[in-house]
């Protein structure tokens, strides 16, 4: 597709001169991670460009309780998936010291 020039309500108007309708306009900039400049320990869980070392499926998970969630490069779904991996992790954490716990709350 050819780059944008104009955008006027729902019609996009490109350099070549064509002109489209749309129903819905989204705006994907990318990412760059800054975790870099604001974790100074990590374990180990990311490279030096900001992003986990371990590949998926293990991605978001670091040492001493520090996890990722987002960076698997796979959208709404990616993030899903990790939420849930942590929630799990968590939760296997917690029920594991159950006997010192009274009480507790996964959400």
């Amino acid at each position: 597709m050819t780059s944008i020039k104009d955008i006027q309500g729902d019609v996009i108007k490109f350099t070549n001169g064509q002109e489209r309708q749309f129903d819905a306009i989204v705006f994907a900039t990318g990412f760059k991670s800054t975790v870099r400049k604001w974790l100074k320990e990590d374990g180990g869980l990311f490279n030096e460009k900001g992003m986990p070392k371990h590949k998926c499926p293990n991605h978001w998970k670091g040492e001493n309780g520090l996890y990722c969630v987002g960076f698997a490069s796979a959208g709404l779904f990616g993030i899903s998936n990790d939420a849930k991996n942590i929630a799990n992790d968590i939760f296997r954490i917690v029920d594991g010291k159950r006997d010192c716990i009274k009480k507790y709350v996964i959400v």
